[in-house]
């Protein structure tokens, strides 16, 4: 747009609200290019044993994950985390296991149910949007000791009706909980998902606050929350990339999951958005073909062979075997095409109008 353009005397009677409608119409773009992370939660036939120590067979089902980065910074926590999930149709079940290099002094203390001190020592906070809307998601909070607080948002009148059992090892300490679905107000099925995300309050040897899910401003981020898949297979998650970047979400997709499912999801990852490009790209020209205006026209054609080139180069690159640097790559590249194609019939009428003054 070219915004030092000056015409003495005469400005044109529509530029002005022309510039203003192209910024109105834009799609709104989440600003943020933060990680998107997918895990395919397994269903268990068998409900673990709750006892706080992680060792049942049943828990070897689900993908283990770590990676926890300190609240507002991209570097590793120094004391990590990692955790497992899995579900039935009564419950959603997390396992957490919590590496402690001060043990030493730990003190556990247990608190009634809501109590706020909860967040003064050694506590996991996870969060739950289970009908996946930004809105209506919930927070439970748990110490070292099983001490539970639970909150509808920042509210606490909901009672999550949820079981906590903790355990204390010599180098970690480890968390199971089950959350009624019932409690959540949602029905479980496969291929349901859910917004979620797990956070953790340390204090020994300083306090730190550290999360799974990259956030911005706070815990309570729905937005930016991971995704589980409720019995995710390949081809269900393939189908779902427009469900994870649900509110404008531009980063890239990373999946979770046992060896060799991810290859196949990130397969069926690219086809979904190749094909979603591919059908802008069909829509555009049908726009081209339709427009009244010759100049806007020819510069919609131009705008669209330039992405479709683009797309095509993309093609190529294709590997027979699909990492997930690779998808990345290719999914970052094509959230852009795909912005440009949604701004590309605004561009070129306005370049045509500004052509013509």
């Amino acid at each position: 747009m070219r915004t030092n353009m000056h015409v003495p005397h005469r400005p044109h009677p529509t530029a002005g609200w022309l510039a203003i409608w192209l910024l109105l119409c834009l799609p709104l773009v989440a600003d943020d290019s933060f990680p998107i992370n997918v895990y395919p939660c397994p269903k268990t036939n068998t409900a673990p044993v709750m006892d706080g120590k992680l060792d049942d067979a049943v828990w070897k089902q689900a993908p283990l994950v770590s990676g926890f980065i300190l609240f507002g910074k991209d570097s590793l926590a120094p004391a990590q985390t990692s955790f497992r999930l899995l579900w039935d149709e009564k419950n959603l079940y997390l396992a957490v296991h919590c590496d402690e290099p001060e043990m030493v002094k730990l003190n556990p203390v247990r608190y009634v149910h809501d109590d706020h001190d909860v967040f003064h020592g050694e506590a996991i906070e996870f969060f739950v949007d289970p009908n996946h809307t930004h809105s209506i998601y919930y927070q439970l909070a748990f110490n070292v000791a099983g001490s539970l607080y639970d909150g509808e948002g920042e509210a606490t009148v909901w009672n999550s009706e949820a079981e906590v059992r903790t355990h204390v090892g010599d180098t970690f300490w480890s968390a199971e909980i089950a959350t009624p679905w019932a409690s959540l107000r949602a029905r479980p099925k496969p291929g349901k998902v859910v917004g979620f995300n797990v956070s953790r309050d340390r204090n020994l040897g300083g306090r730190t606050y550290s999360t799974w899910s990259h956030l911005r401003g706070g815990f309570h981020d729905p937005e930016r929350f991971a995704h589980l898949v409720l019995s995710g297979t390949p081809e269900k998650i393939g189908a779902l990339s427009g469900e994870f970047r649900k509110g404008g979400r531009t980063g890239p997709i990373t999946l979770f999951s046992s060896r060799g499912f991810a290859q196949t999801s990130y397969r069926k990852l690219t086809e979904a958005a190749f094909s979603k490009v591919e059908e802008l790209l069909v829509n555009l020209r049908t726009e081209a073909r339709k427009e009244k205006d010759p100049a806007a026209a020819a510069g919609i054609r131009r705008h669209v062979d330039r992405l479709q080139a683009r797309v095509a180069g993309l093609k190529l690159q294709i590997a027979d075997k699909l990492d997930a640097a690779t998808w990345t790559r290719l999914d970052i590249e094509l959230q852009e095409i795909a912005r440009d194609l949604h701004k590309a019939v605004l561009q070129a009428r306005l370049e045509a109008l500004l052509d013509s003054i």
